[in-house]
């Protein structure tokens, strides 16, 4: 039974798979605001002992890792499934960023330089394929980041500005 010209037993696998990253996300975004590491040796002893799972997120990925194998499809080659990929890696972590920042006002760095990580990876294995799409990919991380650290320069300015009395 296919959907979409994709069997059905994909779709199946990528929803287990996108269940347990759930999980993960959820470890995440109780460890990462407190500065502690997300995989330790008492991994397994403290998620099962305290851990109250949250589980409206932990549904929301499967759903959203079955869109993604809906819209992309599974291609024959490394490089034609790198879309879906490269999606499939940055959507747990731009889950735990949403809900950290939502109830803390905060998105850890660490959690920002990962992302920033994975896109030069990324990046990389893009330019295996053509080098136009890693040179466009680059020039927007450069400008995108540069977009925000125009805004930090300008609040910080601000801050120090008032902390002085110029005001």
């Amino acid at each position: 039974m296919y959907i979409n010209e994709t069997n059905i037993w994909y779709y199946s696998i990528v929803a287990i798979i996108g269940l347990f990253i759930g999980m993960l996300v959820d470890w995440m975004n109780k460890r990462l605001p407190d500065y502690k590491k997300v995989f330790s040796k008492e991994i397994f002893t403290e998620y099962f002992a305290e851990f109250k799972p949250n589980y409206i997120l932990m549904l929301v990925t499967p759903i959203i890792y079955v869109g993604l194998v809906y819209y992309y499809g599974i291609g024959d080659t490394f490089i034609s499934n790198l879309s879906l990929i490269k999606f499939m890696i940055l959507t747990p972590m731009l889950l735990s960023a949403f809900v950290i920042d939502y109830k803390l006002q905060i998105i850890p760095n660490r959690l920002n330089l990962t992302m920033f990580e994975i896109g030069l990876v990324i990046a990389f294995l893009y330019g295996l394929s053509d080098v136009a799409i890693t040179i466009n990919m680059i020039l927007g991380m450069i400008v995108g980041g540069g977009i925000f650290l125009l805004i930090t320069l300008v609040g910080r300015s601000y801050i120090w500005e008032r902390s002085n009395g110029i005001w």
